[in-house]
């Protein structure tokens, strides 16, 4: 029990303090990015870059304001993933995007659909349209309830049983807690994660050194240390096995 409380911390502490990567979405005018006005098919992942959105998601969660924000009734566009809770036993459902350019600092909105059989897949950029409220059952205790999501455009890139490749930073660790903290709910499943050559047989996330690292097997020649890669593989005893690894400079 001790330890199943120590990992639901770790997740609370790592959404919460990731790189300040939580607060957004004032739902005033002009607050949305542009987009396009209906869906369209895309394999590259484009999160929407919202400074407002970061701003609103650290006053809710970091400078106490979240009374202010609460039954507000308002439109996120962001990335949309699932993200399955081991420890609740429940999938969670997100819309993210980042602060800026440099993917530093990242922001994203636990939602509760109205429809869950008709979401889009992961990684598809939507309009999510929600009440927020305060509730035990959010990760955050802060949730989007009866929320709406409308399609933007379809993502339509590679396939895995859990693709971190459509994850902000924040949720990708989380994700990865899940993986390592209960490896045998993922053995035998594709994994699909994108990140930084460490040795030729390990990845690390793209961004900051030593937040994480996985390591990998592949029969292939790895491109050099500091490329930007993809890894594709098969989850065997916290390793990817027979792994596929691509450089991209597409995240």
């Amino acid at each position: 029990m001790k330890s199943r409380i120590f990992a639901m911390l770790l997740i609370l502490c790592l959404l919460l303090c990731g790189c300040s990567k939580i607060k957004v979405g004032s739902g005033k005018p002009g607050a949305e990015p542009a987009l396009e006005d209906r869906p369209a098919a895309a394999s590259t992942l484009q999160a929407p870059i919202s400074q407002p959105e970061y701003v609103e998601y650290q006053n809710l969660f970091f400078n106490k304001q979240a009374e202010q924000f609460v039954g507000q009734h308002v439109t996120k566009v962001g990335i949309f993933i699932i993200m399955h809770d081991n420890w609740s036993n429940k999938d969670r459902y997100y819309v993210w995007g980042y602060y800026d350019n440099t993917k530093c600092c990242d922001w994203q909105w636990e939602f509760v659909p109205n429809h869950p059989n008709d979401l889009p897949r992961a990684g598809s950029l939507v309009k999510m349209t929600g009440t927020l409220e305060y509730n035990e059952a959010a990760l955050d205790k802060y949730w989007y309830k009866d929320a709406v999501v409308e399609t933007v455009t379809r993502y339509e890139g590679e396939t895995a049983d859990v693709d971190l490749t459509v994850m902000d930073g924040t949720l990708e660790r989380v994700q990865l807690l899940n993986l390592l903290h209960a490896p045998d709910l993922y053995e035998g499943k594709t994994v699909r994660i994108y990140g930084r050559v460490m040795t030729p047989n390990t990845i690390q996330h793209p961004y900051y050194d030593n937040v994480w690292k996985l390591d990998f097997t592949t029969g292939q020649e790895v491109p050099a240390i500091g490329t930007m890669v993809v890894v594709t593989g098969t989850w065997q005893s916290s390793t990817l096995v027979n792994a596929q690894v691509t450089a991209t400079g597409g995240y």
